[in-house]
Formats: structure tokens, C-alpha cells, sequence
């Protein structure tokens, strides 16, 4: 997962943060601007390992520009939204940040022409376990531009994600807590689920909504987005009802198989279903 956020401000006057974009890019690099390779790093270590690790920084489809380092933590709302942490980072319960160590000085960056950052990983040899992460933060300096007519200062910052696990230590565990149907002020159906980590490890979540008609057969299926549940963390779906399901179907029914970190064992399917109204 690469993040990438674009933020700016006006050029005069009082600082003011706008968010103009927040997406997630599942590409090593976007069609246009900067972009980190691999996206993320999962990495099983014990107690005392150190590694160590790059990543490749891109600019394409840009200018030359000069980007500056940074370490963060971030967290997962239920919702998916991206929660970033830029003080204190080594002071969260499940934050890597503090046994990552990668140079802060600002690197200059031509397009096409990748700059490959190398980092280390050095675990304490206190007592760990289950997965702890945090994300390498390349930032560009502000760059003046246009934003609705107004001169805005610009910059963009594009995280890639370090997930560490103490091999031996992990019980990977989630729980479906419910699943529902509800209408919004439209008048269109969603199909609500809430799964929650029961375990010590990040889970990848992916699966399948199915529609099912009054025989048993299934008359539609749904794939569903794969999402991140972090740790002590909550992952709620709210899938929109095809509005060309057939009429003679009489329940939703969704799947979840887990996934656990480096593509391990993530434990068994979580299964749940709802009448149709």
C-alpha cells in the first residue's frame, strides 16, 4: 500500500491546511508525481534481529524535486479513513517507529531517475509479541501552484509501510460481531458488517458478499475490497445492495477469510448472514 496525501496553503496570509486528495494507490508509482517502491515491507524478526531494508523513490511525471524523510505512525479507522501520527511516533502501544532507523537528510530527486533509501531494523531484546508497524514518510517541499484560482503552496507525502512480527509470538484471531442491513435517506440498501481483532497480529481481510434466493441458490456475489484490521482495530463494511438483484432473493450472506502477516495463517473464515428485508 502506497498512501499518497496532497496537501496545501495559501501563500500569504495565515497557515491554513487543506486536504485535497487522500488515496490509496496499489501501484509501486502513480501515473504522475512521487511515488515509493515496494509499497510496504512485512518483516517476521525475534528479539535482538536487525535487517535491513531500502526502498526506491521515484518522481515521475514532474520536475525535479527535493524530498525530505521522516518517520510516522498511523492507524486504520473503521471506516478505512488513514489516521497519521507525527509526534512522540516511538510512544504508541504497537509503534515500530522507534527501533527503525533512516536518514533524515533531504534527497534530491529527478524524474525517472529513482534514489534507492536504505533503513535498518533493530528489534530490543525485551519481550515482544504479535506484529507492531509504522511508515517511512517522504515528503516534498512546498511547491507553489493553483488550487480554485487561489496561489497555494503544495506538497505531497507518500508513506511507505514497515509491518514487523515477532516470529513465534503470533495467535492470530478475529471476530465477526454482527451483520445488518440498513436504509439511507435515498432510499438505498447497505449491508453492514463488523469485524474486530481478537489477536496480536494485523489480519489482511478479503471475501465475498453473496445474494441468496429462495432455493439456496446463489443469485449474485459481491467481492469485497480487501482491508487491513490492525491490531486491537475494527474494520467495518457497508457494501451498497445491487440495485439489479432479482426479486426472489431472500438473504446476504458474507465471507471472510483472513490472512495473517507475511501471507501466514490468519485464521479460519468468518462467516455471517441477514434476512433481506
Amino acid at each position: 500500500m502506497v498512501t499518497l496525501v496532497h496537501s496545501a496553503q495559501p501563500v500569504f496570509g495565515k497557515r491554513l491546511a487543506v486536504l485535497i486528495t487522500a488515496a490509496y494507490v496499489s501501484l509501486a508509482f502513480a501515473s504522475q508525481g512521487v511515488a515509493v517502491a515496494p509499497p510496504r515491507l512485512e518483516l517476521v524478526m525475534q528479539p535482538g534481529d536487525m535487517a535491513t531494508r531500502e526502498v526506491a523513490v521515484f518522481a515521475h511525471g514532474v520536475g525535479p524535486q527535493t524530498i525530505e524523510p521522516s518517520l510516522v505512525f498511523w492507524e486504520l479507522g473503521p471506516d478505512n479513513q488513514l489516521i497519521i501520527f507525527e509526534k512522540n511516533v516511538s510512544s504508541y502501544p504497537f509503534s515500530a517507529a522507534n527501533w527503525i532507523k533512516v536518514s533524515h537528510d533531504p534527497i534530491s530527486l529527478k524524474p525517472d531517475a529513482p534514489v534507492s533509501v536504505k533503513f535498518d531494523v533493530s528489534l530490543p531484546s525485551a519481550h515482544l509479541k504479535g506484529s507492531y508497524w509504522a511508515a517511512i514518510a517522504f515528503s516534498t517541499r512546498p511547491q507553489p501552484s493553483k488550487y480554485q484560482g487561489v496561489s497555494v503552496l503544495v506538497n505531497t507525502r507518500v508513506l511507505s509501510v514497515v509491518y514487523v512480527t515477532i516470529q513465534g509470538t503470533e495467535k492470530p484471531a478475529s471476530e465477526l460481531q454482527g451483520i445488518s442491513i440498513e436504509t439511507d435517506e435515498s432510499g438505498k440498501k447497505f449491508v453492514i458488517a463488523d469485524v474486530v481483532n481478537k489477536g496480536n497480529v494485523y489480519l489482511r481481510l478479503n471475501g465475498e458478499l453473496r445474494f441468496v434466493n429462495a432455493k439456496g441458490e446463489i443469485a449474485k456475489r459481491v467481492p469485497l475490497p480487501e482491508r487491513v484490521l490492525l491490531r486491537d482495530g475494527l474494520v467495518r463494511y457497508r457494501l451498497q445492495v445491487p440495485a439489479d438483484l432479482p426479486e426472489d432473493v431472500v438473504l446476504a450472506a458474507i465471507e471472510i477469510q483472513p490472512q495473517g502477516p507475511a501471507k501466514s495463517y490468519g485464521g479460519p473464515p468468518l462467516y455471517g448472514e441477514v434476512t433481506m428485508p
